[in-house]
């Protein structure tokens, strides 16, 4: 067998062993392996979050009664946004585990069922022979020895219906706890973390198809929260977001990189395409007109500055962001209000 099989085939052995002690902890404690306390076991006995191992090592040494809402404040705390990944394929590998042991329960299950008939059979045999008395009470006994397995087989394999179904809400639970790492909750974007993820991706996979990148920020953001509040600023930047949102096509994603400032994700596209999705977003932005509900307070018009760069020979993620927000800063620069293209890529500057 090849190094890399005998590797995997280790790793998946130790997931199976580290998913039974999970199991076991929480029944240590009185736990119901409930979605969350199991995560927070696993990832106790996993040791993949120090930070985590410290804390429980701190609670079990005082003493104290451990119990899941303790276990749900450790999950709150220490791995529903960071470890959200691991968590994720963590709920896979518990699932795998209890089909391959619901498996090997049904199997064991039928073969108590066939060693039965056979006693049966064996037993109606042995009846018409009255030297055999003491080999059909041995038996008997073993039928009856049988009929108790195949009762506690039955009774284990609804026990572990019920936790696969506790594990599928586990999955769904961490699913859930990935996708909110990776929203903006403000605006429904994605995030920082989604972004570097994701461009770090769409640069490995199709590293010979045009990728761009455009970014934008809000002009004088910082005067419409002072002027206004930081309610309506906030307005402003949901507002922003679905005007992004409107020019995009199906691959394109767009982030709140941070603050004001928003990033659009543009695979399979050239610069020149790249810059007229960005003057398209610009003219939607100006064109917006809020109205704040409790006064009828009309906001003044605002715009939006756009940098855009398109992926280079030999360029990383960072490069390539350097580019694009090089090239915003030469809208800001040149008055606002308008789309500009990395210098090393030739100046372009839409409408102000």
């Amino acid at each position: 067998m090849p190094a890399s099989a005998l590797s995997t085939q280790h790793t998946v052995e130790q997931a199976k062993a580290l998913a039974f002690r999970a199991v076991d902890f929480l029944l240590e404690h009185e736990i119901p392996p409930i979605p969350l306390s199991y995560g927070v076991a696993y990832e106790y006995l996993s040791g993949g979050s120090p930070d985590l191992c410290k804390t429980l090592d701190e609670y079990l040494q005082s003493g104290r009664k451990l119990d899941a809402f303790v276990l749900r404040d450790l999950h709150e705390r220490h791995l529903a946004v960071d470890r959200s990944t691991p968590l994720s394929s963590m709920g896979n590998d518990l699932q795998s585990l209890l089909g391959e042991l619901t498996h090997n329960i049904e199997e064991a299950g039928r073969g108590a069922e066939e060693f039965g008939h056979a006693l049966d059979s064996t037993l109606g045999h042995l009846a018409s022979e009255q030297d055999a008395r003491s080999l059909r009470d041995l038996a008997s006994g073993m039928l009856v020895a049988t009929q108790k397995a195949r009762q506690r087989n039955e009774h284990l394999q609804q026990r572990l219906q019920l936790t696969m179904a506790e594990s599928e809400k586990l999955k769904l639970e961490l699913e859930r706890h990935r996708r909110e790492a990776l929203i903006d909750p403000l605006t429904g974007l994605w995030n920082r973390r989604a972004m570097d993820s994701e461009l770090d991706e769409l640069m490995a996979v199709e590293p010979d198809s045009p990728l761009s990148v455009l970014m934008l920020d809000i002009d004088h953001f910082k005067r419409i929260n002072d002027t206004h509040g930081h309610a309506l600023g906030d307005a402003v930047l949901r507002h922003v977001a679905e005007a992004i949102r409107k020019c995009l096509r199906s691959n394109d994603q767009a982030v709140r990189y941070g603050g004001e400032e928003f990033l659009v994700l543009l695979p399979r596209t050239n610069l020149v395409e790249a810059a007229q999705l960005a003057e398209s977003i610009r003219v939607r932005v100006a064109s917006l007109r809020l109205r704040r509900r409790s006064d009828n307070l009309i906001l003044e018009p605002f715009t939006v500055s756009l940098g855009v760069a398109s992926r280079r020979p030999g360029d990383t993620r960072d490069t390539l962001l350097r580019r694009t927000d090089r090239a915003l800063y030469q809208s800001k620069d040149s008055g606002r209000n308008r789309v500009s293209i990395d210098a090393d890529q030739g100046l372009q500057a839409g409408h102000a």
